[in-house]
């Protein structure tokens, strides 16, 4: 299972494999046309690599998360809603998140039985893949956390000092559109990652 943030697929992508190993970086076509940007994240195109619990009996696994401050998002142009392929998700109020998880369960969890729906989690999607394990994708509107802050604090610190890629270069849309950063962090006791999409205004 592949995950990216949208737009940004040819540069980034996360890969979630049946035998649990996962990655996070850039894509290999982005490495190759970038090397400072594979110079500052210790040379290799791989930010992350985590091995995720893979599914038994009653456990649901969540191996990655993605993170949407209000405080992050910039209007920057408009995009046409009546595109059908693409569900629009509403926008947090000032002081919330949209998290996006990818989670895995048995294969005997129905539809309408998804994990966390009593906790006001909404379903996006599932599918029953070929290892028996049955992959959803979920998303919420939640207060941003405490986790969220600290990410965001150390990448701008961060930032001032090299060492994070950002996604800046243009893109077909003629709007201009404000710098961005994928900030990436490893939840160790979780066996999960976090990727935060963070906009930056300034780096001084």
């Amino acid at each position: 299972m592949y995950a990216s943030v949208r737009e940004r697929a040819g540069d980034f992508k996360v890969s979630l494999h049946e035998s649990g190993t996962c990655n996070a970086g850039l894509t290999a076509p982005f490495a190759s046309n970038e090397p400072a940007a594979i110079a500052a994240i210790g040379g290799s195109r791989h930010q992350s690599t985590w091995t995720r619990l893979v599914h038994t009996g009653l456990r649901i696994v969540a191996p990655l998360q993605f993170a949407i401050p209000a405080s992050e998002l910039r209007t920057w142009r408009q995009s046409d809603k009546r595109d059908t392929t693409v569900t629009w998700l509403p926008t947090p109020p000032a002081g919330h998140s949209v998290i996006i998880s990818c989670l895995f369960s048995g294969p005997e969890l129905p539809d309408d039985q998804w994990p966390g729906r009593r906790n006001g989690t909404h379903r996006l999607g599932s599918r029953l893949m070929s290892n028996g394990e049955k992959f959803w994708l979920l998303w919420q509107d939640c207060p941003t956390s405490s986790l969220e802050h600290s990410v965001l604090a150390a990448a701008r610190n961060r930032m001032k000092q090299g060492g994070m890629v950002p996604f800046t270069h243009s893109t077909t849309n003629d709007s201009p559109r404000p710098p961005r950063i994928l900030v990436f962090r490893d939840v160790p006791e979780d066996n999960s990652l976090v990727v935060l999409d963070a906009a930056l205004d300034s780096l001084e």
